[in-house]
């Protein structure tokens, strides 16, 4: 079984044998949907997985990317394009999944308790669990009004500015899903100078948890 992980700078991607992660590797996302359903197609083949779980940050409808904010290329992409003949001809006969990645971090990472799971990365994910589910919330497939804000100071590498500024707007969401549980994850997260205003765990999985979570839309 195989996860990938669609990010708005890196993919990555997973081999998995029941729960043990027997391989994982990361690219940089393409610039263009010619060289990503070429990346792909290489990954799946070179995993040979029959079950393959994707998360992609955007919406989603069943096996299609409605709008990715942050990988244009990707609007209205039908993840069955990547299907191809198995080695040696014929029909290939994986199964595909796709789901928003960050409700695949969610996935991975949440338990019983209610629990929100923030991506900081490119962009600002977003999902929340709930009795050991992870609940669609159409709104989070969206960016939140103030992305372009997070991207300025992100870039600016001011971290306390940061800090002060996503401690404020999670803030919001915490307020209105009263989370038990806050995991934190993505790139930003790793910041030695980043510092939340609020209790929060960092992704135990770590740069595999939406790929693994990906996977487990099979479950």
């Amino acid at each position: 079984m195989a996860g990938i992980d669609i990010g708005g700078t890196k993919i990555r991607a997973v081999l998995l044998d029941g729960k043990r992660t027997i391989k994982a590797r990361e690219f940089k996302t393409p610039k263009n949907l010619t060289t990503f359903k070429k990346l792909l197609g290489g990954i799946l083949n070179s995993y040979n997985a029959k079950k393959i779980g994707i998360g992609a940050p955007g919406a989603i409808s069943k096996n299609k990317i409605l709008f990715c904010p942050n990988i244009k290329y990707l609007k209205n992409f039908d993840i069955s394009q990547l299907a191809r003949p198995a080695v040696g001809g014929g029909t290939w006969t994986s199964k595909f999944k796709l789901d928003n990645d960050a409700r695949c971090f969610a996935r991975a990472e949440c338990g019983k308790k209610p629990c929100l799971a923030i991506i900081l990365g490119t962009g600002v994910g977003r999902a929340f669990a709930k009795n050991g589910k992870v609940l669609k919330i159409k709104k989070f497939e969206y960016s939140e009004r103030w992305e372009r804000q997070y991207q300025k100071l992100r870039d600016s590498k001011n971290n306390k500015r940061l800090s002060a500024f996503l401690t404020a707007k999670i803030s919001v969401l915490i307020k209105k899903f009263k989370p038990e549980v806050i995991i934190i994850s993505g790139g930003v997260s790793t910041r030695k100078n980043l510092k939340l205003g609020f209790p929060h765990k960092k992704s135990k999985l770590g740069k595999n948890a939406a790929a693994i979570g990906a996977t487990m839309l099979f479950q």
